[in-house]
């Protein structure tokens, strides 16, 4: 392991941070603390995606993104669902479909498994934090905003929409 790593109250000041910036720019995320319970504290999002597949036919999906703070790897963590039209939960192949980055099963799922939320406790798509703090310690003392950098890196990967105006 890196020796990249934040603390929970590192996390929940840059969650606080990401979510005054969401606001200003008009996205829609939002904090949803535990005073009593700082591992508790995550950010969340919901929008509407749409996919074009091979026959040109376009699908609209909901979608929600929830970032939280993993204590083992010391760095934000990534989850999400997607559903479709009906209200179904998309299975992790149908996940990897519609997925910007076109990959193989085998690196899809060596980067996004289904499990339990360690926050919400129901079942969520996680991106594996393993790699994320290496990736992390190259942008430490450049990032304004670690949660803003580590969103920028896997924003292909699940299809998430994010004002420009965040690059800034």
């Amino acid at each position: 392991m890196s020796s990249f790593g934040i603390s929970p109250e590192e996390f929940v000041y840059a969650a606080r941070d990401f979510v005054d910036l969401s606001d200003k720019y008009r996205d829609s995320w939002t904090l949803h603390q535990n005073d009593n319970e700082i591992l508790q504290t995550y950010i969340r999002k919901e929008e509407f995606i749409s996919h074009r597949d091979e026959n040109d036919k376009v699908f609209l999906y909901r979608a929600e993104y929830v970032i939280f703070f993993n204590l083992s790897y010391g760095v934000p963590s990534f989850s999400f669902n997607v559903w479709d039209c009906s209200g179904k939960l998309l299975t992790l192949e149908e996940v990897r479909q519609i997925s910007l980055i076109k990959t193989t099963k085998e690196n899809f799922y060596s980067v996004v498994s289904q499990q339990e939320h360690p926050v919400l406790y129901k079942p969520y798509f996680i991106v594996h934090p393993c790699r994320t703090a290496t990736i992390l310690q190259e942008f430490k003392s450049k990032s304004r905003n670690i949660i803003l950098t580590f969103l920028g890196l896997i924003i292909p990967l699940v299809q998430l929409n994010l004002p420009l105006e965040f690059g800034l």
